[in-house]
């Protein structure tokens, strides 16, 4: 959740910026420590590269997905001239509650007014509860976040897939103890991919909000 209020585009890139550079910093600097001029980097070394490229990425792309959400919560717009994406999101509560309801018909009923007579009124989006890795970036989770937010994650995302899961894999076999020792070209490659899609995701929800592709098209 951002730590300050997301009310224009303006805002939103101040705030991408500001939280890109301090995590790329520091995988820079980490990228500094892999090719140490005294030999191979330590095995704790690599260790770490792997666990804090995975949490910048995890970390920057939850961030950003929720900034976005909280511009659009700010904007307080109707349903109806909200994007598909975004009325998803703003009825999930909603549809949650009526998809456990099997006898009740209260709750259909609420998610039938939503949609028809309240479709006018102003909603609300909790970006907390849409958004949420989990701890758990994998490519099934990413994805899901992109359509979320509206992001094409076809064709330029999927073919990052494979590489995402690879590396959500290595960082759990580490964070739980296991004495994985990445090679060192494998553990620059997932800086070097941290570094370059927290740019690529950023760029695109850039775009969105630059572009309100919150709403719908007329």
């Amino acid at each position: 959740m951002p730590t300050v209020k997301i009310r224009s585009a303006d805002e939103l890139l101040d705030f991408l910026a500001t939280r890109k550079q301090r995590r790329k910093r520091e995988l820079i600097s980490l990228l500094h420590d892999l090719s140490t001029r005294s030999g191979e980097a330590a095995p704790h070394v690599r260790r770490t590269a792997i666990l804090l490229a995975y949490a910048h990425w995890e970390g920057f792309v939850k961030e950003a997905a929720r900034a976005y959400v909280h511009l659009v919560a700010y904007k307080s717009r109707p349903l109806s001239a909200l994007a598909p994406n975004f009325q998803a999101l703003a009825c999930r509560q909603t549809l949650s509650i009526a998809q456990g309801a099997t006898r009740r018909v209260a709750p259909h009923i609420a998610v039938v007014e939503m949609m028809t007579v309240n479709a006018d009124r102003s909603i609300r989006i909790d970006a907390n509860a849409a958004i949420d890795t989990e701890s758990n970036l994998g490519s099934d989770v990413f994805k899901n976040i992109c359509e979320s937010v509206g992001v094409m994650y076809l064709p330029a995302w999927s073919v990052q897939g494979p590489f995402m899961d690879d590396l959500f894999e290595n960082r759990c076999a580490i964070a739980h103890g296991e004495l994985l020792t990445p090679e060192v070209e494998y553990a620059v490659e997932a800086i070097n991919f941290s570094l370059k899609w927290i740019d690529a995701f950023s760029t695109d929800i850039e775009n969105q909000a630059l572009q309100a592709a919150y709403l719908r098209a007329s």
